[in-house]
């Protein structure tokens, strides 16, 4: 085997991604949504995995640890916020596309025996 030809961190899951990301890039901007024209908020690593373990820690208290959470909605932030909190601690994540029709998302939701549904608009 040949040298490196660059540096790397070693991660072993999402979580692991997400707590170093987090330390190495804390203060740094994670997301930028337009609000309206010319006018944009942003998050820092940090903020963003202070959602992450708000949200999980919230699902944890609703009773859903070890459960399976099906979400859906928009390809946005908050949409990964809640697949992140899921996946990192809080139970098994049953991403659905909300493209589906209605019937076809039913019988997913059934056939996953997801135990709660995450609606994001």
């Amino acid at each position: 085997m040949g040298e490196r030809l660059y540096e790397y961190e070693e991660i072993t899951d999402l979580k692991d991604m997400l707590e170093k990301s987090g330390k190495k890039y804390g203060d740094k901007i994670a997301y930028k949504i337009k609000i309206e024209k010319n006018k944009y908020k942003t998050y820092t690593h940090s903020k963003v995995r202070q959602m992450i373990n708000a949200l999980g820690t919230r699902l944890i208290e609703m009773g859903l640890k070890g459960k399976k959470i099906a979400v859906i909605g928009e390809n946005r932030y908050e949409w990964e916020i809640a697949y992140l909190a899921i996946v990192c601690g809080v139970g098994i994540v049953v991403p659905l596309d909300r493209s589906l029709p209605e019937n076809e998302l039913e019988k997913l939701i059934e056939r996953s025996r997801s135990r709660s549904n995450l609606f994001l608009k």
